[in-house]
This record gives C-alpha cells, sequence and structure tokens, in this order.
C-alpha cells in the first residue's frame, strides 16, 4: 500500500482551505443561534471541502462521493427520519431469545484457532465498514483497508490544515491585542511624562 506523494497531498490542502473558506462564506448567510448548531455546520463545511478536494485528485475512493451524497441526501429531505415509522412490537420476542440461548448452550464448542482467528477479522471489517464512508458496500477486505488508508491519510491532512488556520487565527488576535495593549501604554507614559514636566521638582 503507497499513500500519495507530497506533491499530491499540497494540492490536496491548497484545494480542501480554499473550499473550506467558500464553504464558510456561504454558512454566513444561514441563522445559527446555538453553539452546537454551528459546531455541526463547520463540521459538515470540513467533511464537503475535504470530499471535493479529494474528487479532484487522481485515483478512485469511494469515500468522498458517499460524504457528498449523504451531505445532499440530508439537506433535502431533512424531513423524513426513521423515528418518524411506528414501532413493530413482537410478544413472543423474549420466548424466541430465551430458545436461541438454549440452542447455544447445547451446539458444542468445537471452533478451531483458525475459525476463531477468521471470525475476528470479519468483526475488525465490519468496525472498520462502519468507521468510513461507504465502506458498507466494499465487499473484499484489501479494497476495505485501501479505501481506509486513503480515507485516514486526506483526514489527517485536513486536521493539519485546520490546525495551521487556527494557530493562524490565534495569532493575528494575540497581535491585535498586544497591538492595542501597546497604544495603552504609550497613552499612560505620555500622562505621566506631560504630568511630569508640569510639576517639576
Amino acid at each position: 500500500m503507497r499513500g500519495p506523494s507530497t506533491t499530491t497531498m499540497a494540492t490536496f490542502k491548497q484545494s480542501f482551505l480554499k473550499n473550506l473558506l467558500s464553504s464558510l462564506k456561504n454558512s454566513k448567510n444561514k441563522a445559527m443561534p446555538t453553539l452546537s448548531e454551528r459546531r455541526r455546520a463547520i463540521k459538515s463545511s470540513a467533511d464537503i471541502a475535504m470530499a471535493t478536494a479529494r474528487t479532484g485528485i487522481a485515483g478512485a475512493a469511494r469515500w468522498p462521493h458517499a460524504i457528498l451524497a449523504s451531505s445532499s441526501s440530508s439537506s433535502s429531505s431533512s424531513s423524513s427520519s426513521s423515528s418518524s415509522l411506528p414501532r413493530t412490537t413482537f410478544p413472543c420476542q423474549g420466548k424466541v431469545r430465551r430458545f436461541k440461548s438454549i440452542v447455544k448452550r447445547r451446539t458444542p464448542l468445537m471452533s478451531s484457532s483458525s475459525e476463531v482467528a477468521r471470525r475476528l477479522v470479519k468483526r475488525r471489517a465490519n468496525v472498520l465498514r462502519r468507521m468510513i464512508p461507504g465502506g458498507e458496500l466494499i465487499a473484499d477486505e484489501i479494497s476495505l483497508l485501501h479505501e481506509a488508508m486513503d480515507y485516514v491519510v486526506h483526514l489527517h491532512a485536513q486536521v493539519d490544515v485546520l490546525r495551521r488556520v487556527s494557530r493562524a487565527a490565534m495569532a493575528r488576535r494575540s497581535n491585535a491585542s498586544s497591538s492595542s495593549g501597546g497604544l495603552a501604554q504609550l497613552k499612560e507614559r505620555t500622562v505621566q511624562i506631560s504630568g511630569e514636566t508640569e510639576n517639576p521638582c
């Protein structure tokens, strides 16, 4: 498994930052009174910007299309949710579970070490499929590992760009506060000097 080159990642970071700033500029027009809504908007903008930047780079990957598809579907059909569906109750559900547990107890534990390892790999692959956008559609484990590596690499690049943006914003804020504090100290010093010249010893 070979990761993307340095030039490719630099191009991705530039495209991601451009898309992120454009998305955040468009989201300013929307009313978001609470802090949680603003956090969700920033996270959604960062994910969409990352997926859009990845689609512009050579190489087949499914997770960018899955992110863009989920964002478009959630924005278009936000009213239709699974919670509105009626719940179906089964009165004999407890008896069925008890019967299954009895059957499991009576079956002999004849699983070999290879069978245990196969089950463990399958379980971890299922967990990995749930973590990657669009991972449920990937059948074989080799393609799943390639997709996971591509997603983690670009997710790390996204975090790197966001950290640099945060540091730049904090440095700009500290410079602005230090310059205003310097002006205040200069005014106090000039008042002290003027008072000393008016009242010489």
